[in-house]
Formats: C-alpha cells, structure tokens, sequence
C-alpha cells in the first residue's frame, strides 16, 4: 500500500500531467500554463507540435523527447533527473497525458520510486465529445484506438452492441469509412452513433444518426480530421439465449480462430452467464 501525498515535501521531484489544447489554443489554463513555465524539464510526444503550442504560449523551457518509440529507455532518465529534485511537465500532442500516450510508463517508474504524480485536470477529446453526443454519459466505456484489422475491430464492436453505457473510441480519417462498414457488419443499421470532429477548431462538426445513415453520409462526403466515434448503448430488452445458443456462439468463435478458453469467456460475459456452467455446457455437447 502507499499513500502519497503531492505538495508535502517541497524540495522533492515530482511528474506534473499537463493537459494541452486539442485544438484551441485559448483552452490552455493559466495553472498548465505556470507549471510548464516553472517546471526544469518538459517532457513532451513531439518536440516540434509541442514546441509551436510552447512558442505561442511563451514557455522557453528545455523539451525532452518522450513518445512510444522512446518511453522505455528515456524513463530512467527521467527518474534520475526527477530524485535530483528536478521537476518535469509530462505533454502529449494534444489533450490529456496518459490517454492514448505513452506517459502511463512513465507514472509507473514514479509510482515505483516513490516521486510524486500531479494530474491537471483539462481538455480531452472523448469526453469534450461524449457531453454534446446527445447519448447518456453515464456509464461510458471509452476504448482509444482500435486494431486496424476487421477481424480484430469485430470483437470490439460485438462488445459494443451488447454495452448498455456509450461505447467511445478514436478514428484517422483514411481509415474511417473502413471501419464503419465494419461497424455495420456487427451492429443493426439503425442503431445511433455520433462523429465529432476537429473539435474546438473553426470546422468543429458533429455528424449524428443511425450507423446506415452515416455510411452513406460517407459514400459522398470524404472524411476530414481525427474523429471521435461514439455509440449509443444497447436500449433493447435483454433476452436470455438458450445453452444452445450459447454454445453455438462459442464454437462459431472457436471456429473463427479463438482458443476455446477465450470463447467461453467473451461469450459468457457477454450474456451474463456463469463461465463455469457455459465451459461445462460446451464440453458435454
């Protein structure tokens, strides 16, 4: 068990998480923008984006490169300038730290050797997206980016279709039409979905309606900017599938590829049955 505290020992050094505008530069805060003025390093995904958002705001403090390629071998680094009482400022490229960031390895090391980790709280992508979606906020999975492959996207979406909270994951726009055919092919056409994209720039867009309805929004309207993709939960009344139907599930994934372990478990959960009993349903017949 450890119980850290933040501000206690002055001297100490600690990581600051410092969210940076997903797009408007005037949603920087005024603490982001002090931290990142006082910290002794900034460690930052892309020196170059970061260093245009550092400039605008007049922060001139030295930048360390700390991305996915890196993170490994950078974190010591990091730690050992951290326990000589230096503090560094933790950015992405936009938004929050962590999220779909390699900053996590690094709030590992700290967590490990005990170096306090401040979060600011601040802009982030989903979550600016899911309040204006139109879909209940509460409960929410978000999931990131997804596999690129269509037979890996599908697992997801089968667990989307079930979800009974907003489902929320990130898009690149070459790769978006793709992945809502595949979407389609998992999901029924008239389920709702909303695309939120360039948020906080002039042409912030929201596109709302059913999956059917915005693939063919699509077929004439190429995709621009990042997106982030939200699906509403599953509103229908849930129905309680036969043992066969379960284990038809099953063998149908095992059949796809899946270790039986797997199959049992992912269809199990996904239909609120005991993983005992289904692993021994599907072993009788």
């Amino acid at each position: 068990m450890q119980v850290q505290s933040s501000f206690n020992e002055k001297d100490k050094g600690r990581v600051y998480l410092v969210p940076t505008p997903i797009g408007n530069l005037e949603d920087i805060t005024l603490r982001a923008k002090r931290i990142l003025t006082e910290a002794d390093y900034i460690a930052a995904e892309d020196t170059r984006t970061s260093g245009i958002l550092l400039e605008k705001i007049g922060v001139h403090n030295k930048m360390i490169s700390f991305h996915k390629y890196n993170s490994k071998e950078r974190a010591p680094e990091l730690i050992k300038l951290l326990k000589e009482g230096n503090t560094i400022a933790e950015i992405s490229d936009a938004g929050m730290p962590v999220i779909s960031d390699p900053g996590y390895i690094l709030v590992q090391e700290c967590i490990k050797n005990d170096i306090p980790v401040v979060s600011l709280p601040g802009p982030s992508a989903f979550a600016t997206a899911l309040i204006a979606s139109g879909f209940d906020a509460q409960p929410f999975t978000y999931y990131g980016f997804l596999p690129r492959k269509s037979s890996e996207q599908k697992k997801y979406f089968e667990m989307m279709d079930q979800a009974r909270a907003t489902s929320i994951f990130y898009e690149a726009p070459h790769r978006l039409k793709k992945t809502l055919k595949t979407l389609a092919e998992v999901i029924k056409p008239d389920r709702k979905i909303a695309l939120a994209r360039e948020l906080t720039k002039i042409h912030e867009e929201y596109i709302r309606g059913s999956i059917s309805e915005i693939n063919e929004y699509f077929t004439k309207n190429d995709p621009r900017g990042e997106f982030v993709v939200l699906v509403s939960p599953n509103e229908e009344e849930e129905k309680q599938l036969s043992w066969d139907e379960l284990i038809k599930q099953v063998a149908d994934r095992v059949k796809a590829g899946e270790s039986k372990k797997d199959a049992i478990k992912l269809v199990a959960k996904a239909n609120k049955v005991s993983k005992n009993e289904l692993y021994d349903k599907y072993h009788q017949n």
